[in-house]
């Protein structure tokens, strides 16, 4: 995991991928306000050099509305949206570094199957801050 991968911003040699619109629930680590987010994105960046490959990952984090001076939370995923992120994330490193042709019919939605309510707040999330969301 690293908090400092951008979008567009690459090494040499390196990939990426952005998984748009995960459901994850986050909780205030001062408050312990809990909320649940529709719109996580996740980014990996991924290389392969001599056989070997690796991977990064930044999850975009949010702020409490309840907090005066919040902090930027990490998302909890549950196990069905973690395997099919790591689902989407396989099928990317097929594609990128083994030449498999993936359709876009191939990745899994990673989207709401529970109600979320309330609108997205743009102002506390890292994402839209960068511009990503």
């Amino acid at each position: 995991e690293d908090n400092t991968l951008q979008v567009h911003v690459l090494k040499p040699g390196w990939k990426e991928f952005v998984q748009h619109r995960a459901l994850a629930r986050f909780q205030c680590s001062q408050c312990f306000h809990g909320w649940s987010s529709a719109k996580v994105h996740i980014l990996f960046h991924m290389c392969q050099h001599q056989g070997q490959g690796m991977v990064w990952m930044r999850t975009f984090r949010q702020e409490c509305r309840r907090c005066p001076d919040p902090q930027l939370e990490e998302p909890y995923f549950s196990q069905d949206t973690v395997e099919k992120l790591l689902h989407n994330l396989v099928l990317k490193i097929l594609e990128y570094f083994y030449g498999v042709s993936i359709q876009a019919t191939d990745l899994l939605e990673v989207v709401v199957d529970a109600p979320v309510a309330g609108p997205h707040d743009r102002a506390r999330c890292e994402g839209c801050q960068l511009g990503v969301c």
